[in-house]
C-alpha cells in the first residue's frame, strides 16, 4: 500500500509516515522502481500498534522501545 492509502486509512499524514520513517520506528520497503514507500500488511500492524501507544500518551522515543522489548519477546524459542 502506498502511503498516501496509510495515510488515508489512518488519518495520518503522509509527512508523518514520512517522519516515523526517518526516525526508524516504521520502515517500509521502497520500490527500486520509483523510490516510493510501500507499506506491507506487517507494517499496518506495527503502525496500528504505535497508534495504540500514541493514544496512550506515550512519546515516539518511548513506543520505539515498547516495540523493540515486544519484538525480542516474540523472537524467543
Amino acid at each position: 500500500m502506498s502511503a498516501k492509502g496509510v495515510a488515508e486509512l489512518t488519518r495520518l499524514s503522509v509527512r508523518a509516515l514520512q517522519h516515523y520513517d526517518k526516525i526508524g520506528l516504521l520502515s517500509p520497503k521502497r520500490n527500486l522502481a520509483n523510490g516510493y514507500r510501500e507499506y506491507s500488511e506487517g507494517d499496518l500492524d506495527k503502525l496500528q500498534q504505535i497508534l495504540f501507544f500514541k493514544q496512550c500518551c506515550f512519546s515516539l522515543e518511548r513506543i520505539e522501545k515498547l516495540l523493540a522489548i515486544q519484538g525480542s519477546i516474540e523472537r524467543r524459542p
